[in-house]
């Protein structure tokens, strides 16, 4: 019989679809006439901000996640694993909390939804997947 292997597969999954989630476009449409990624929604230089803190948030956690598959840091991986999604889906917490704090966003919030890439759909399977990978640690 064979070794079996210690790659949790599930997490691994999981953040990899949040990485390239982000990487493809998150909203689409006539309106916006923009394909936007999580890249764009990146800024370093004065307009640093939340949204840009929470887009590093998601696609960092993802990032690292994938990392902490591969290395193994003795017995607090799995932790690790675990602070990374949360991280992660901190992050679009605080990106839905900024992208939506006035009245005109707000307003545009059922347009928003409808105009939904495939990214963001990658994402919220990728948290989902991610998690129930890292609480069952496979």
């Amino acid at each position: 019989m064979g070794k079996k292997s210690s790659l949790p597969l599930i997490y691994l999954i999981g953040v990899a679809l949040i990485a390239i989630g982000f990487c493809c476009p998150l909203f689409s449409g006539k309106l916006l006439k923009v394909t936007a990624n999580g890249f764009k929604f990146i800024h370093f230089d004065k307009n640093f901000g939340w949204s840009s803190l929470a887009a590093l948030m998601i696609f960092v956690g993802a990032v690292l996640g994938i990392v902490f598959c591969f290395v193994s840091a003795g017995k607090s991986t799995s932790l690790l694993r675990l602070i990374c999604i949360i991280v992660s889906i901190a992050g679009g917490l605080i990106f839905f909390i900024k992208y939506n704090d006035n009245g005109v966003t707000r307003a545009l919030g059922k347009f928003n939804l409808k105009y939904m890439a495939i990214g963001l759909y990658l994402i919220f399977a990728g948290w989902i997947v991610g998690l129930i990978g890292a609480i069952t640690n496979k």
